[in-house]
C-alpha cells in the first residue's frame, strides 16, 4: 500500500488506510500523519481568513459558500502535500525517533532496570 498518495479533503478510505498503516509501522506513517495535521491546520487558517473578508459577489449564496469551502479544503490538502508551511516537517523532525534519542532511551531504560534490580535485592 502506498500511504503517500494524494488524498481528497474528505477521503474517509484514505484516513482509514493511514490509521491501519500507523498501527503496523508508526515510523513510516509519521510523515503522512504530519501532513494530514498540517492540512487540517491550514483548512482552519483559510476558513478564518475567509471569515475576515466581506461576503458578497458571485459566490454569496449558500451553494457558492459550500463550493468555496470545498475548494478551500482541497487547496489546504494540496498545499500540505506540496510542502505546506513547514508544520509537517517540524513535527516529523520533533517526533521521529533518531538514532541518538533511541540510544538515550535504551540507556535510560537500562539504568532504570539496574536501579530497580538493586532496590529489590536490598529489600530481600
Amino acid at each position: 500500500m502506498n500511504i503517500s498518495k494524494p488524498v481528497l479533503s474528505h477521503d474517509a478510505n484514505g484516513l482509514t488506510d493511514l490509521k491501519r498503516e500507523a498501527v503496523k509501522d508508526p515510523t513510516a506513517a509519521l510523515r503522512p500523519v504530519a501532513r494530514q495535521f498540517e492540512s487540517v491546520f491550514m483548512q482552519m487558517m483559510i476558513k478564518s481568513m475567509r471569515s475576515a473578508t466581506e461576503d458578497g459577489g458571485l459566490f454569496s449564496d449558500e451553494g457558492g459558500k459550500m463550493a468555496r469551502d470545498l475548494f478551500d479544503n482541497q487547496m489546504a490538502v494540496n498545499l500540505s502535500e506540496k510542502g505546506g508551511i513547514g508544520i509537517a516537517e517540524a513535527l516529523v523532525k520533533q517526533l521521529a525517533p533518531s538514532a541518538e534519542s533511541q540510544s538515550l532511551q535504551l540507556s535510560l531504560r537500562a539504568d532504570g532496570n539496574r536501579t530497580a534490580e538493586r532496590g529489590s535485592s536490598t529489600n530481600q
